[in-house]
């Protein structure tokens, strides 16, 4: 098989500087933890609808967000979610240039069915198919499939073994034994096998979980809170990638408000924040481990409204030239793209083509 560096996916993601995508759109609610008006209310008309006014836009990336169950509270967020590598496979038939995402969850699903359905949405959509791989954090989901949450570390032990097995998978013709710690498999193959290895994402952050990235990975998905808190984090990302001889790109994500004017951006801000579900975003931290007692109050507050608004991402708020502003303190950072959020979501597209694409254009951002 050749190098993940030739798949049509990662041309296309490469085509521009600053990569910009959407996330979110297979759960209720998206990224943010609201019920103000314009809150994406999840269906297939809704989800396609976005995809395809993405695709025509020129964005370059769909990431789903996976989820077996929601973060209860007043709305249960995320309580309603498609399963995301059939979600892939429809998008991915019924659009033409944009990279189509699967997210799995390596401890509920075996490598050879992993493996197997990523072919498969990468020859439906002509290579342009991106697999998430995520390690499973969230308790309650691996409860329901009774499945012990590991520890830490012990994810990412789990998920090089996982995701070996897939590359081996993808790249060898011939059948072959595994004999691992988390997996025994006689006579393993699959086929067809992709032309090229799908593009692979993955959000760790941790020293484990960057080392994984690093290994496996052509996109960290990385969660900041700050500008300089990024600018710290690619920075780890791409040194330890180096250290691998492999090149990473890292991207983010968060909610996008774009206002006539900075007040009337902030107002609208605070109107996702004034209907959202708090208690909703306190079990999403909790499970992550950000639990209150370990911060001080102020810093409770901005996480709060950080998964509030953003399902923990950062979220750009201001008249569209303070967007195309902040877009670009972020990419000067090395963190290469931003995955956006919306309320509503086509409502933010409409406006971003109109007024902040041309800016970032004009910036060498965008071709």
């Amino acid at each position: 098989m050749t190098a993940a560096s030739s798949s049509p996916a990662l041309r296309i993601l490469d085509e521009n500087p600053l990569k910009l995508g959407l996330f979110g759109m297979t759960v209720s609610g998206g990224i943010t933890m609201t019920d103000v008006d314009g809150a994406f209310e999840l269906s297939w008309e809704s989800t396609l609808s976005l995809a395809r006014q993405a695709d025509a836009m020129g964005l370059d990336l769909l990431v789903p967000v996976a989820r077996w169950r929601g973060y209860d509270g007043r709305l249960d967020p995320n309580g309603q979610s498609y399963e995301t590598f059939t979600w892939a496979a429809g998008v991915a038939a019924s659009t033409s240039r944009i990279v189509v995402t699967a997210t799995a969850h390596a401890p509920a699903l075996h490598p050879l069915v992993a493996a197997k359905q990523a072919a498969t949405v990468d020859a439906i959509s002509g290579g342009r198919f991106a697999l998430n791989a995520v390690m499973g954090w969230f308790s309650p989901e691996l409860d329901m499939f009774g499945i012990d949450t590991k520890d830490h570390d012990d994810r990412y032990r789990f998920g090089d073994e996982w995701m070996t097995v897939i590359d081996r998978l993808w790249a060898e013709s011939e059948p072959f034994d595994h004999d691992g710690r988390a997996f025994q498999m006689k006579g393993a193959k699959s086929a067809p096998r992709p032309a090229t290895r799908p593009l692979v994402l993955n959000a760790g952050a941790s020293p484990a979980g960057i080392d994984f990235s690093a290994r496996h990975a052509d996109v960290n998905f990385a969660t900041i809170m700050t500008v300089e808190q990024g600018r710290q984090l690619a920075e780890s990302i791409h040194k330890v990638a180096e250290g691998h001889g492999r090149q990473v790109r890292v991207m983010t994500y968060g909610t996008v408000v774009i206002g006539d004017t900075e007040a009337d951006a902030h107002r609208r801000y605070q109107e996702i924040l004034d209907h959202g579900d708090v208690e909703a975003a306190r079990n999403f931290m909790h499970f992550l481990g950000l639990n209150s007692s370990s911060f001080e109050a102020q810093i409770v507050a901005a996480l709060e409204e950080h998964f509030v608004s953003s399902g923990g991402g950062f979220p750009i708020v201001g008249t569209a030239e303070q967007v195309a502003d902040q877009l670009a303190a972020i990419h000067d950072t090395g963190i290469e793209g931003f995955m956006m959020g919306g309320v509503p979501y086509s409502g933010m597209l409409n406006r971003f083509d109109a007024e902040v694409m041309p800016l970032l254009k004009e910036r060498g951002l965008r071709v």
